[in-house]
């Protein structure tokens, strides 16, 4: 894994489990397989994960984005 896809870890809590997330696949993965469910903000974060591999986007786009997505999902983080 690339260091440049890395990010200040985000902790996340969905249907009880907590998990943390350090990097932009781990975002990738989390919105598109856990995720409870496809937010207008959620759409936005998994369309800027496919962006920091064109390098149209960076990491930090990408956790900001997640952090918002969780906020229109209410699910509990902590960053």
């Amino acid at each position: 894994m690339s260091r440049r896809r890395r990010f200040k870890p985000v902790k996340i809590t969905i249907n009880g489990k907590t998990r943390t997330v350090y990097n932009v696949v781990q975002a990738g993965n989390t919105l598109l397989n856990d995720w409870p469910e496809q937010t207008p903000a959620a759409k936005v974060a998994e369309r800027l994960v496919l962006d920091v591999f064109n390098d149209a986007a960076g990491p930090e786009q990408v956790r900001r984005a997640f952090i918002t997505a969780a906020k229109a999902s209410d699910i509990k983080f902590s960053s």
